[in-house]
């Protein structure tokens, strides 16, 4: 079995807000129980925030195995990233509809040169090759869901967030949030 990640990204915050966001939010998990305020090494990385006392009300299917798991922490990610989920189905241009891609990355993506622009610190504008109008990274449908931006909090192996608790999230972030996934 291998590791799964949730994200709750936040495609809108700035470069500059985006500390101040992962605080403010990160302070009210603590308050509420649903991770500890400490740093452990319960992550794929440089540490995270293991599960609190009231983890479970942040998911739909509580399983009380994620306490038992090596990796089972929340990650806050600040700085300019790419949260991609593991599959791709499709990438849809949100004005006209049209499938611009279909099936998983590969080498021949069209993509990649507007991400690769993004995230270098460019605008990862992509011109939709049938109705011609310019997209941000953002604006195009991704299923399932990507998101380009500087903040986002990452779930290893929880189960299922639950909707109410991601829009809570994204009430507090005053912003859109998309919520790639996968697993390792």
């Amino acid at each position: 079995m291998g590791d799964w990640f949730q994200v709750i990204a936040d495609p809108e915050a700035t470069a500059d807000e985006a500390g101040r966001l992962a605080a403010e939010v990160l302070a009210w998990l603590v308050e509420r129980g649903i991770v500890r305020p400490e740093r452990t090494a319960c992550v794929l990385g440089e540490g995270g925030h293991a599960p609190g006392p009231n983890w479970r009300v942040a998911v739909t299917d509580p399983d009380a195995g994620l306490l038992g798991l090596g990796t089972n922490d929340l990650e806050v990610i600040t700085g300019r990233t790419v949260f991609y989920s593991m599959d791709l189905d499709s990438v849809a241009c949100p004005y006209c509809g049209s499938v611009a891609v279909r099936g998983p990355v590969g080498s021949e993506w069209d993509f990649l040169p507007s991400i690769e622009s993004w995230y270098a610190g460019g605008s990862g504008i992509r011109t939709c090759d049938q109705c011609g109008q310019a997209v941000g990274l953002n604006d195009w449908r991704w299923t399932p869901d990507w998101a380009f931006g500087h903040l986002g909090f990452q779930f290893w192996n929880w189960p299922p967030l639950d909707p109410s608790f991601v829009a809570e999230v994204s009430h507090r972030l005053g912003h859109r949030t998309r919520t790639p996934s996968g697993k390792l």
